[in-house]
């Protein structure tokens, strides 16, 4: 098991008696981050609950008086003693929230760390009693330095982030930033040593999230129209988007597409993201643009593999997402259409799989109006004295 990015900010919460909900897509890793915690950072007792067990899921359904009697009677309960309980699934309860707050508020000596894999299931069910007693921390597919480290590549993975002058190292990276944006970054996809297998891993959980366990979330019946408007979607990636347009081409109402839209981001399938401006009601009134959060799984919707300007657009946005780098991106676009694809912390970046040297007219006017220096991201770097050029894994 490796350890992953988040966890230098899950780790001081492992002391405190609050409760951590770690929440994410279905395969991003979750339950094998518990049980790393569980077998690296705990020194206490500790004790693993999987919910897809119906055993435990009854158990735990029953009462929380209940489930600490069984704590009590089959795992050398010391009275006063810290134990920790890691509960895989918490949203498969039928009540979490009175389960939570009940075994918080009278067993202050019982640790719970739990996962859930919908914000959807999740807001239904976990109320705003369980405010002040839970930290929530969102797990992502991996991070492009954690994708190194699962490769065996820890001295690739520690030169990200900045720039390095020799090409020979570069070369290296780009081979598996190639593979980054071609097949995404979903753990066991990583894992995979063969092509054909990544493939395969992707259409499995597009067919069983999306197609399937998504659909039930929404409770969507108009099936095929949902599963058009998501190869849709994958197609026009780093696109503006035109709810009219997609409801026309989708054939369904603009606020079924709007309702969709809602479902895709809260299950961590897609994100949207908003236009640059200092004018918050201005930046929510103009079209975002949207982005899969892996691109493997928007290239197995697309059921195409080769590297596309678009798809390249959006490794950088998971590079960025999953890095925990930022919390504020956005994208450049003026009335006359002078678009950046993103800005990054008030930094504009246009990405280019392959840069000519020539000028960009959106980042001089984005210079001369912010006074902030153009970068063009690229896979190809050619000499150029206007703008600063970067590999994407030197941002």
């Amino acid at each position: 098991m490796f350890d992953r990015i988040v966890l230098k900010k899950i780790l001081p919460f492992l002391a405190t008696n609050d409760i951590l909900l770690f929440y994410g897509a279905r395969q991003v890793g979750k339950t094998t981050l518990m049980r790393l915690i569980q077998q690296k950072h705990i020194t206490e007792q500790s004790l693993f609950f999987d919910l897809e067990n119906p055993d435990y899921l009854d158990l735990l359904d029953k009462s929380p008086e209940l489930f600490v009697a069984y704590l009590k009677s089959y795992h050398a309960w010391i009275e006063n003693r810290r134990i920790v309980v890691f509960i895989d699934e918490i949203q498969y309860l039928t009540n979490p929230t009175n389960f939570l707050k009940y075994i918080y508020d009278n067993y202050p000596n019982i640790k719970l760390i739990v996962s859930g894999s919908s914000t959807l299931e999740i807001r239904g069910k976990l109320k705003d009693s369980l405010v002040g007693r839970l930290m929530k921390f969102e797990i992502y597919p991996l991070a492009f330095e954690e994708f190194l480290s699962f490769k065996g590549k820890d001295n690739l993975a520690q030169m990200t982030g900045k720039p390095i002058g020799f090409e020979m190292v570069n070369n290296e990276l780009r081979f598996y930033y190639e593979e980054f944006t071609t097949y995404g970054s979903y753990p066991k996809v990583v894992l995979a040593n063969e092509v054909e297998l990544k493939k395969a891993y992707l259409k499995q959980i597009h067919e069983s999230y999306i197609q399937k366990d998504i659909k039930d979330i929404g409770k969507i019946r108009e099936v095929d129209k949902f599963n058009r408007m998501v190869r849709i979607l994958a197609s026009q990636t780093g696109n503006l988007l035109n709810i009219s347009e997609l409801s026309r081409t989708a054939g369904v109402t603009i606020n079924t597409i709007n309702e969709w839209l809602f479902l895709l981001e809260n299950t961590f399938v897609v994100k949207l993201i908003r236009p640059f401006s200092g004018n918050i009601r201005s930046e929510l009134s103009k079209m975002p643009k949207l982005y899969f959060i892996d691109t493997g799984l928007k290239n197995s919707i697309e059921n195409s593999f080769e590297i596309t300007g678009n798809g390249f657009e959006n490794s950088f946005f998971s590079y960025v997402n999953h890095g925990y780098k930022t919390e504020k991106l956005s994208f450049y676009r003026t009335q006359d259409k002078k678009e950046i694809d993103f800005i990054v912390d008030g930094t504009p970046y246009e990405l280019k799989t392959a840069y000519n040297g020539g000028k960009l007219t959106a980042l001089d006017y984005f210079k001369e109006n912010y006074d902030q220096q153009g970068n063009v991201v690229t896979l190809h770097k050619q000499p150029n004295d206007n703008y600063n050029i970067m590999y994407p894994w030197e941002f």
